[in-house]
């Protein structure tokens, strides 16, 4: 699943407890990226999903 701001796949995404996103992924890890958060391109995650 790649994140609604930068387009930048979850896995190279920061975990973090802080985060809202659902799946608790923080800041991209591209030096060059200035994305904060993951944001997921579906509003809910539904158990099927998951």
């Amino acid at each position: 699943m790649n994140c609604k701001r930068c387009h930048h796949v979850a896995q190279i995404h920061e975990e973090s407890q802080k985060s809202s996103s659902l799946m608790k992924l923080g800041k991209c890890a591209i030096p060059e990226c200035m994305c904060r958060q993951f944001v997921e391109s579906i509003d809910q995650l539904d158990e099927d999903l998951m």
